[in-house]
């Protein structure tokens, strides 16, 4: 991988992105600046030698440019025909991982518990709850006392039951009927 530093003049938006344009503002554009102010510019804009396109990381520059007033930025440099340049675009904006929702949970949770800025992230707080609670176990004291014990069909009179099962000819209560 190459990586070079070149002035802000020398990279063009690339035509055909066929991403959103975020604005400042825009939630998403929000929370990418914000990373990018909390953790540095730590992902590299993708170059096209041969067009002078950027291939990747168009947000990313406007915020570079717009938002820190950076004259020259540091890019991956490639070298493609327009042809790989453009399938390249779509695959850098396609292509993502899928989470292990269990174990984000649990990452998100210890974080929450170290008293970090979730809100870096990307997630909103409702989804970041929501996944802690989908995979937390509730205390002790919160389960109830339940018995796990074989049901003797021979306590209960049959007047009560209306619905026999075809299966096992356990009859069952007719009146949620």
């Amino acid at each position: 991988m190459e990586i070079r530093v070149l002035p802000i003049d020398k990279i063009k938006a690339a035509a055909y992105n066929p991403r959103v344009d975020l604005q400042p503002g825009d939630p998403e554009y929000e929370k990418l600046r914000r990373s990018i102010e909390e953790f540095g510019y730590i992902d590299p804009i993708i170059w096209n030698e041969r067009t002078g396109n950027m291939v990747g990381g168009h947000q990313r520059f406007k915020i570079l440019v717009n938002e820190l007033g950076r004259e020259e930025v540091e890019v991956s440099v490639v070298d493609l025909d327009e042809t790989q340049e453009r399938l390249l675009n779509i695959t850098l904006n396609k292509v993502e991982g899928r989470w292990d929702d269990e174990a984000l949970a649990h990452l998100l949770e210890e974080l929450q518990a170290e008293a970090a800025d979730l809100g870096l992230t990307g997630f909103e707080a409702d989804e970041i709850e929501s996944l802690i609670e989908e995979f937390t176990e509730p205390p002790e004291d919160q389960l109830g006392d339940f018995e796990n014990r074989e049901l003797d069909t021979n306590e209960f009179d049959e007047s009560q039951f209306g619905c026999k099962c075809p299966r096992c000819g356990f009859v069952f209560d007719s009146e949620g009927e």
